[in-house]
């Protein structure tokens, strides 16, 4: 029955003109299409689950005096994957958007009555350049629109400040010109502007400042740098929680449905093997000056080896070995993803910090192996046991990284040796 209605409806003259007049005509690549329909999809619920605001709770984490309020920290988890989408685009640090909105209007949702909108505008309502904000609640749409003009008025006053710029004298430059005007961030010192420094320790409270509308106050209220640290850190460890955000879960699993219908294209040959990722290591390779790396022992438990690449699609070798001057020597490995789910290689016991040099780090440690992730933009799970092939983060740049990565490091516990990751990698 089933074979008759298949020759009925879909017979061999229909497909075979289907497939050798029709396509080539109309000029289809199928393939080509369906993929890149899927990564539209794909693209399409990343923008829906993390651009309508789904991340909500969050704990600060900071060591020094200064904290955020609760609800402030609510709308940075909320907003930080769209403020980062935003920063990128004009190319500015991914925190500077939600400093902004937090200096000018506290991260509510509401226009004040003064038409400058949530990120106070003041120039550019006064110049006429941008029309009155109408006083009240806003949407979340709205928001967004503000956060853009505002992150465009920052560069615009700041051009010499790129997205990955840490040099702390230029944001705080940056954040003065944009309140106090170009002219005065150069005639001036950041350090003694109580938006930028208020609050940052015993030397920089209750500073005087001139505002244009308020005039001479004395402000007590958390200054442009130390609220850029206060929101740095909270974004950075915003998955040290005792529950993970449920958007958290959610791109986790939209990621995973993804990377699935990925290799079954692979599987049904709608995408060549070739394009799957692996990675393509130099022809020669100089390990001489990386004299800390040595051999990976014969023996040991196969359970216990690291044996998957941590990048799980699409893996790309952006550098090779490298890091002794660090103490931890790796490769660096992208993918054509920059939100790539990052895996446990290994079985073992899972931690996350941040080092010196604020790189985000996941530290995998079982009996005979240590391995370390570094730069990603966020953890997928809590510290504790994890199991080989299970997602444990999100590819990203936090910390020294000129672009969205994984440095990959491998230490042999038996041998006591850090180890060439391309001889555990397949």
């Amino acid at each position: 029955m089933l074979p008759s209605i298949k020759a009925l409806f879909w017979p061999d003259w229909l497909r075979t003109w289907v497939q050798y007049q029709l396509v080539p005509a109309v000029g289809l690549e199928p393939r080509t299409l369906a993929v890149g329909v899927l990564r539209g999809i794909y693209d399409a619920l990343l923008f829906i689950l993390l651009g309508t605001g789904i991340l909500t709770g969050g704990r600060l984490y900071m060591d020094g005096q200064y904290t955020l309020p609760r609800s402030v920290q609510n709308n940075v988890i909320k907003w930080a994957p769209v403020a980062d989408q935003i920063a990128r685009e004009v190319d500015i640090p991914r925190e500077v958007p939600l400093v902004l909105w937090f200096k000018e209007s506290s991260m509510e949702a509401v226009n004040p009555s003064n038409c400058i909108g949530i990120m106070g505008t003041y120039d550019l309502v006064r110049s006429g350049e941008l029309p009155c904000f109408e006083p009240g609640p806003i949407s979340d749409l709205e928001v967004r629109r503000q956060m853009i003009i505002g992150a465009a008025e920052f560069k615009k006053r700041c051009p010499e400040i790129t997205y990955w710029t840490q040099n702390p004298e230029v944001i705080k430059r940056c954040y003065f010109a944009y309140n106090a005007g170009v002219g005065a961030a150069r005639r001036q010192d950041a350090n003694q502007s109580a938006y930028v420094m208020n609050n940052y320790n015993e030397n920089y409270r209750n500073m005087v400042y001139s505002d244009i509308e308020l005039g001479t106050v004395r402000v007590t209220a958390l200054g442009a740098w130390p609220a850029h640290l206060a929101v740095q850190s909270l974004i950075v460890s915003q998955l040290d929680l005792a529950e993970r955000p449920l958007s958290i879960t959610l791109l986790d699993l939209s990621t995973r449905v993804y990377d699935g219908l990925y290799h079954h294209l692979l599987d049904w040959g709608w995408i060549a093997a070739g394009e799957s990722g692996e990675l393509q290591f130099p022809t020669r390779r100089n390990l001489e000056s990386q004299p800390c790396l040595g051999e990976p022992p014969l023996l040991g438990r196969p359970g216990l080896r690291p044996r998957l690449n941590p990048v799980s699609e699409s893996p790309i070798l952006t550098q090779d070995v490298h890091g002794c001057e660090y103490s931890l020597p790796g490769i660096d490995i992208s993918s054509s993803n920059s939100t790539a789910v990052l895996q446990a290689p290994m079985p073992g016991q899972l931690t996350t910090y941040t080092d010196r040099w604020y790189n985000s780090t996941i530290r995998i440690e079982n009996e005979e192996w240590i391995i370390w992730l570094l730069h990603p933009r966020s953890y997928l799970v809590k510290e504790g046991q994890v199991e080989r092939g299970q997602a444990v983060g999100i590819m990203g740049a936090v910390g020294i990284a000129t672009g969205p990565h994984v440095h990959y490091t491998v230490y042999n516990k038996v041998s006591e040796t850090f180890v060439d990751p391309r001889h555990v990698i397949p």
